[in-house]
C-alpha cells in the first residue's frame, strides 16, 4: 500500500511521548519528580487533529503528573503510561474505540516503539528516531522529537485528504477566550 493510502485512512494517532512529543530529555525536580516540555506546535496540531474528527492517545514507557496534565489539557482520548508493550495497547485501544489497527497511525522514536509500530496501517518514526524505528516506519517526518513532528504527520494527513485548509480555519476562527476543542488553550 502506498504511503498517500496509508495516510488518508488514519482516523486515530497513538503518540509516544518522550523524543517525539519532547526533545527525548528528561528533566527532574529536586524531589525527583520528572518533567517535560512539549512545542506549542504539537498542542496545535492535537486542537487541528480533533476539529477534523481525529482521535488520539498519549502511550508511554514513563509516567509522571506531567504526561498526564498534557493528556486532560489536551483532552486526548486516552493516556497510559509505564507500558512495555505498546503494540498490546494499540489492539486494546482499537478495540475499545472500534478504530481498526489499519487505520491508526503510531507515531514513535525507539526500540519500545516497535511492537506498536509493525502492527498499526502507518508507522511514523520522527527525524531523530533510532535507526530501527526509521527502518520500521513507513514515513520519516523532517521534524526531530520535541520540535513538532505531531503537528507535520497531522498536517500531511489532512493535507492528503483535502481537509487542511477547513481544520485550520476552523481553529483560527475561535472566539477569544474560547478554549480550544483539544481543551484548554493552545497557541
Amino acid at each position: 500500500m502506498d504511503l498517500e493510502t496509508r495516510l488518508r485512512r488514519v482516523q486515530f494517532i497513538v503518540c509516544d511521548v518522550d523524543g517525539v512529543l519532547t526533545d527525548g530529555l528528561l528533566f527532574f525536580d529536586g524531589e525527583g519528580r520528572p518533567f517535560r516540555a512539549v512545542h506549542a506546535r504539537d498542542a496545535a496540531a492535537f486542537t487541528v487533529w480533533r476539529a477534523s474528527g481525529g482521535k488520539i492517545a498519549l502511550v508511554t514507557g514513563m509516567g509522571s503528573a506531567a504526561v498526564e496534565a498534557v493528556a486532560k489539557l489536551w483532552q486526548c482520548e486516552d493516556c497510559v503510561t509505564w507500558v512495555k508493550d505498546k503494540g498490546r495497547v494499540c489492539r486494546e485501544l482499537s478495540e475499545q474505540h472500534g478504530v481498526p489497527l489499519e487505520e491508526m497511525a503510531f507515531l514513535g522514536d525507539d526500540l519500545i516503539d516497535l511492537t506498536a509500530m509493525r502492527i498499526v496501517g502507518l508507522a511514523v518514526a520522527v527525524a531523530d528516531a533510532a535507526s530501527e524505528a526509521k527502518a520500521e516506519a513507513h514515513w520519516v517526518t523532517t521534524a526531530p522529537g520535541g520540535r513538532g513532528p505531531l503537528r507535520e504527520l497531522v498536517y500531511r494527513i489532512l493535507s492528503v485528504r483535502g481537509e487542511l485548509e477547513s481544520a485550520v480555519a476552523q481553529y483560527c476562527n475561535r472566539k477569544d477566550g474560547e478554549p480550544a476543542a483539544a481543551g484548554g488553550e493552545t497557541p
